[in-house]
């Protein structure tokens, strides 16, 4: 049951933050559609990559913090980056689109660690089972 609610909480502060961001960036688009957009790239990623990857990291017992982290900043770098480079110009410097893309990864890097931090795999099951009936 913890991990439904950290798939609905996890992704809101960072997209939220990079929604501003793209408010920022873009003031012709108002801050609750950028908010809107960036939550709903966040939950399309967090489905098609998340969840798979959370079932693996389960499986393998994979409790670490950073193994949630370097997933989340990997599920967004990686498609990001290949969206960059589909759309190259030969006026981008590779600098400035690695910059943006590791920018953009650090908000997938929050998600998992949010995500990490509402299920905390790595305490003990039976403990977390006691807990919850408490």
């Amino acid at each position: 049951m913890r991990a439904r609610w950290a798939f609905v909480l996890a992704p809101i502060i960072p997209a939220a933050v990079a929604g501003y961001n793209l408010h920022i960036n873009r003031p012709q688009m108002p801050l609750l559609s950028s908010f809107i957009f960036m939550c709903l790239v966040f939950y399309l990623l967090e489905a098609i990559i998340g969840i798979p990857a959370f079932h693996v990291l389960r499986r393998r017992c994979w409790r670490h913090f950073w193994a949630y982290t370097a997933i989340g900043f990997l599920a967004v770098f990686a498609p990001f980056l290949a969206l960059c480079l589909a759309r190259w110009h030969a006026s981008y410097e590779i600098g400035s689109v690695l910059y943006t893309c590791a920018l953009v990864g650090i908000f997938g890097a929050a998600t998992g660690l949010i995500f990490w931090l509402l299920v905390r795999p790595d305490k003990d099951p039976v403990e977390q089972l006691a807990s919850d009936f408490t």
